[in-house]
């Protein structure tokens, strides 16, 4: 199968969020869904997220997605869609059944039953949405999670020592928490897993965050250029010492933070500690001190960078959802963000309620669809 290209050409909603029924088509890299508040926009978005996430991009569990009219059969609930790899389809769904407690998503390729692990495998899929553009008042672990998005949208070995990581770190927090913070082979061989697959993590930031810096001296916009920063223990290491002496140096605090990590309960130390700070280069100015306009911009901007990054490395195995895209942006950043979405052809399902600033503007007539889903020829009710 050529996985060169990645896209969308149907979608189909069933039962979902305040979707009943609900029939996409697109021939397109640029989708523009627009509609009242309230209409569901957002909704179809997290509905193509799930494809590549358990939980989607609003982090919810299974029974929240389910439509609040559906009161039986769940079998009624259900995502298809149609994908292209290169110039081969495949047709991709999930739907739910219950189990003791809860619901379970149940996934078919071509009609076959499959897993969240091979979609994972197939499907690689990047957001922004609206609470990011508070990413750099947020706390440090939206910020990672932000940067680790990114890396994983084209690494699926990074995701994978994500998981693991995670893993492993609660692990050993259950250890400590049953038989307390001595010494034992068990956590002996846990915090050295830990250590290997930490230096691993944070080794793949800083490579990806220097190539990001490169991207931005040869970003065209009117904005200052950026310049990132891990500012992790781990991460300052790495950048002067070798990379198995800063393994062995985790290793050391592991077992050092035992009777710390014991009464705190958490992992004091490691790679989930690291925060990424984005500067104004010249003058050494915080994202965060810009307004919320600004703020997104420079969001946009990080977005850009990682345009660059996917354009150098011929990457196009991807699928953007960009939530409420326009609001706080200028017409002419608009217009320089599809643009290079264009270019770049890569599928990007966007978000905006009235979607005006495209009808204006003859130049995206041809190269952009644009949905408006209070059009009932989409909808149709459950009967």
């Amino acid at each position: 199968m050529d996985r060169n290209n990645i896209r969308i050409e149907k979608l189909i909603l069933n039962n979902f969020r305040n979707h009943k029924f609900l029939n996409l088509n697109t021939n397109k890299d640029l989708v523009l869904i627009c509609g009242q508040n309230g209409s569901g926009k957002t909704n179809i978005l997290e509905s193509i997220s799930l494809f590549d996430s358990p939980s989607g991009f609003k982090g919810s569990s299974l029974n929240e997605i389910i439509n609040s009219d559906l009161k039986h059969p769940i079998e009624s609930f259900g995502v298809n869609a149609l994908f292209r790899f290169g110039n081969q389809t495949s047709k991709i769904g999930f739907g739910l059944k219950e189990s003791s407690y809860n619901y379970q998503k149940i996934i078919s390729v071509d009609g076959k039953k499959s897993n969240q692990r091979n979609n994972e495998e197939l499907i690689n899929i990047f957001w922004i949405i609206p609470k990011m553009n508070f990413l750099f008042l947020n706390n440090s672990e939206e910020r990672r999670k932000f940067i680790d998005m990114m890396i994983s949208s084209v690494d699926k070995s990074f995701k994978k020592s994500l998981k693991n990581y995670e893993k492993y770190k609660s692990e050993r927090l259950k250890i400590l928490k049953k038989w307390g913070y001595e010494s034992s082979e068990w956590l002996d061989v846990v915090e050295s897993k830990m250590s290997s697959i930490g230096l691993v993590i944070c080794d793949a930031r800083r490579n990806f965050i220097k190539e990001l810096n490169k991207n931005f001296e040869r970003i065209i916009l009117d904005f200052p250029v950026l310049e990132l920063e891990l500012t992790g223990e781990l991460d300052r290491l790495l950048i002067k010492k070798p990379a198995l002496e800063v393994e062995e140096f985790f290793l050391k605090i592991l077992k050092l933070n035992r009777k710390r990590d014991f009464f705190t309960g958490r992992t004091n130390f490691g790679a989930n500690k690291t925060d990424l700070l984005v500067y104004e280069k010249k003058n050494k100015r915080e994202a965060r001190v810009f307004s919320t306009g600004q703020q997104k911009v420079i969001v946009f901007s990080l977005f850009f960078s990682f345009l660059r990054y996917l354009e150098i490395n011929s990457y196009k195995k991807i699928i953007f959802l960009l939530d409420d895209i326009f609001s706080y942006l200028d017409q002419e950043f608009i217009f320089n963000v599809l643009y290079r979405l264009r270019d770049l052809k890569v599928q990007t399902w966007m978000t905006d309620v009235r979607g005006d600033i495209i009808s204006d503007d003859k130049r995206f007539n041809s190269i952009i669809d644009k949905i408006n889903i209070d059009d009932k020829r989409f909808k149709v009710g459950n009967k």
